[in-house]
């Protein structure tokens, strides 16, 4: 191999930025996995698991890890759909929009130190580049 191996390049990247995410986050309690949910269920119309797993694009298996904290600490509930009892309806608690809320500060305060970080950078080329990555 020469050269840069791109993969690796990105998954040290990647790292970097969520202990970013996380630091700033952990005030509030949350990592930003979890707080990356909380738009989501609040944003969706009766989301599921499932539906949250294919909007998110996460595996069910990781995702209901990460609702079950969320669950535990109150921020989160899931009820029986009753269309279809196989699956679970999430709603954000009262607790669940107010540490929302409060925490989005902190990840405006991550967002900030990002593009400080990426200097002369153009941040919608790169959004643009690495969404052409995960498509």
């Amino acid at each position: 191999m020469s050269g840069a191996c791109y993969c690796l390049a990105l998954r040290r990247a990647s790292r970097r930025l969520i202990r970013i995410y996380d630091q700033v986050l952990a005030e509030h309690g949350l990592t930003i996995a979890q707080f990356s949910l909380l738009p989501w269920i609040h944003a969706m119309k009766r989301p599921t698991v499932q539906r949250l797993a294919e909007k998110s694009q996460m595996d069910q298996s990781t995702l209901s890890r990460g609702l079950a904290l969320l669950e535990r600490d109150g921020l989160v509930t899931s009820d029986v759909d009753p269309d279809d009892r196989r699956k679970r309806i999430l709603r954000l608690t009262e607790e669940g929009r107010r540490r929302m809320m409060t925490a989005s500060g902190a990840w405006k305060q991550a967002q900030d130190e990002v593009a400080a970080g990426l200097g002369d950078v153009s941040l919608s080329d790169l959004m643009r580049d690495i969404g052409r990555l995960g498509a």
